[in-house]
């Protein structure tokens, strides 16, 4: 939920240390920043989200812009947290078969209580069907709403390869759409 017209206020008071305004850029930016990492197939998602805030909080004095920028930059750093934790590995993401929802059931410790639970759960897995980094650019253009620019900033590719990226995506969750009951072409 963007802070919209108070976002200065608080990442100037977070800039010098108030508790209150990092609370309230941890609220506004942990959930999507956990969602984006968790559906990147991070093995251990909250530790890179904490990674991610240790790397806000020591460089926060040297970020300018405003609040679609410091969305951007947190998702750029994000995304490089997620992409050092594949190298140290050793391996690449997770497969998401099965994982994904795994992970988010481990995230969210209380019962499925709702119905919006289990279609998030649904599209995860629809989701699995696609490479990492077309993925990432459905996750970034589609849930989190940024630019072709700003998700090609967060994924270190070019505008053009994101335009191609999220377009492969597309055709690949059409066809995995398509052979479900109920596909409308909605895609």
């Amino acid at each position: 939920m963007p802070l919209g017209s108070r976002f200065s206020l608080v990442l100037s008071a977070a800039d010098e240390g108030a508790d209150w305004a990092w609370a309230e850029l941890y609220r506004d930016l942990a959930p999507t920043l956990l969602r984006f990492l968790a559906t990147q197939g991070a093995a251990e998602p909250e530790d890179l989200l904490a990674e991610c805030f240790v790397h806000i909080v020591r460089n926060l004095h040297g970020f300018e812009g405003g609040e679609a920028a410091f969305r951007a930059w947190a998702f750029t750093i994000a995304r490089s947290r997620l992409v050092d934790s594949w190298r140290a590995g050793g391996r690449r993401p997770v497969s998401a078969t099965g994982s994904v929802p795994e992970t988010l059931d481990r995230l969210h410790h209380h019962e499925a209580a709702d119905r919006d639970m289990l279609q998030r759960a649904s599209v995860l897995e629809v989701l699995d069907v696609l490479t990492p980094d077309q993925r990432a650019v459905i996750v970034l253009r589609v849930l989190d709403q940024f630019s072709v620019e700003e998700t090609a900033q967060i994924i270190g590719k070019s505008a053009g390869a994101v335009k191609v990226l999220q377009n492969r995506a597309v055709k690949a969750l059409r066809r995995t759409l398509g052979s479900g009951a109920g596909h409308d072409g909605a895609l």
